[in-house]
């Protein structure tokens, strides 16, 4: 009797409230399991985090520690040496206007291009088949193709969304009154141009069609043969801008330039830059190859020797010897380019394919909250929507590994 009374104290049998309230219990009991589960996976995905580069503790090249900025496309190795030795030896000279016809010289020479002569005094030279001019970077020469063609009446063609210069110089021209027009084409989905819709978009009116390859914001290419055909179905009256800025990241192999388009037709400018891959953004030098008669059309609107910057020149022109640099600056974007891709790949994202040095990413949300929440951690990328029409995309500029690692982690860390 004593055992089963015992018993029966121990097991009794139990009553409908005392089911639910053992029913709750093991409910707790198991979630309390997966409660430990989850924090446990959660401090493993800290600690993953905290494993790579954090944002204050990256040093990058020309920005403060603790800075990674990854907004603006910039070279992330910073310039090549033999510029920066030789803005040095000249760094007495800020005082003089610079008189040298050492870039001119070098960039004819480099494009085997038919100009006998190269006046030190000029920002522009010229023979019979070919011509080059200098710019203050490629936005200079942007603005003057812009207003060479739309004033006092023209009409220009742009992708969109782009770097958009063509179309800012054109709507602001439109604003102050003058009759001018400029029209966006829609990219393909693929992120790359229209170009059956840019050539669709052609009228009587239209004087300039520009083409940006490889593209920004979405770092994508056209085939060589695609542009080609698009050159030869222009009006010859219409002149076409093939913006390379990015050229040097191309990965396609013997993937070929338009300079030697450039060099053949009379309505074919191809524009190139110091700022990316030679690492010479904050000196601000670009150039454009074209006929002659483009680059005396351009003249007029250019400050023309007052656009020299002396120190600029001398680093330019060391920057072009320096092959090296180079080959480590593309290096190391297509290695950060790779490694970006799949961090993005394991967390569900996605990237236009990119021969450019950054990434056009989506995120399958709005980002503006996002960006800011990266600017508030010191990691600086740029939002798809606004002028971009994006909003679910963040463009972001490729660093060094450490540069790379500390947005991963950032992104992650926000996301989770």
């Amino acid at each position: 009797m004593t055992h089963r009374f015992f018993s029966d104290r121990i097991h009794p049998e139990p009553s409908a409230a005392q089911s639910v309230s053992r029913r709750t219990f093991l409910k707790g009991a198991a979630a309390s399991g997966l409660g430990l589960l989850a924090i446990e996976q959660k401090r493993e995905a800290i600690a993953a985090l905290l494993s790579g580069k954090q944002p204050p503790d990256v040093q990058g090249v020309g920005v403060p520690k603790g800075v990674v900025r990854l907004a603006f496309n910039e070279n992330p190795i910073g310039a090549s040496p033999k510029a920066i030795q030789a803005v040095l030896q000249h760094q007495d000279w800020m005082n003089r206007y610079d008189y040298t016809n050492d870039l001119l010289a070098a960039l004819v020479t480099l494009h085997q291009l038919d100009i006998p002569r190269v006046s030190g005094f000029d920002f522009k030279a010229a023979g019979e088949k070919h011509g080059i001019i200098l710019g203050v970077g490629t936005t200079e020469l942007l603005q003057l193709l812009a207003l060479a063609a739309l004033m006092p009446n023209g009409e220009t063609i742009e992708a969109f969304p782009s770097y958009g210069q063509i179309t800012r110089v054109g709507d602001e021209l439109k604003e102050a009154g003058f009759p001018v027009n400029a029209k966006k084409v829609p990219l393909r989905p693929d992120g790359r141009h229209d170009l059956d819709g840019m050539r669709n978009a052609i009228t009587d009116k239209t004087t300039l069609v520009i083409i940006a390859n490889p593209h920004n914001p979405t770092g994508t290419l056209l085939a060589h043969d695609e542009i080609v055909r698009f050159v030869d179905n222009v009006p010859p009256r219409v002149l076409v801008v093939i913006d390379e800025v990015y050229i040097h990241f191309v990965r396609e192999r013997g993937y070929q330039d338009f300079i030697p388009l450039a060099k053949e037709r009379e309505n074919v400018i191809v524009l190139r830059t110091f700022s990316k891959v030679y690492g010479l953004g904050g000196m601000r030098v670009g150039y454009g190859v074209a006929h002659p008669k483009v680059i005396k059309r351009l003249a007029p609107f250019a400050m023309g020797l007052l656009s020299r910057n002396t120190l600029s020149i001398f680093a330019a022109v060391a920057a072009l010897g320096d092959t090296e640099h180079v080959r480590r600056s593309q290096q190391t974007v297509w290695d950060g380019n790779d490694y970006l891709v799949k961090e993005l790949q394991t967390m569900g994202f996605s990237a236009f394919p990119s021969h450019a040095n950054f990434l056009m990413i989506d995120l399958k949300q709005d980002t503006t909250k996002i960006v800011r929440q990266l600017g508030a951690k010191n990691v600086l990328v740029r939002a798809g929507g606004g002028q971009w029409g994006m909003p679910t995309h963040i463009r972001v500029s490729t660093g060094t590994m450490d540069e790379n690692e500390a947005f991963i982690g950032a992104l992650r860390g926000i996301l989770a």
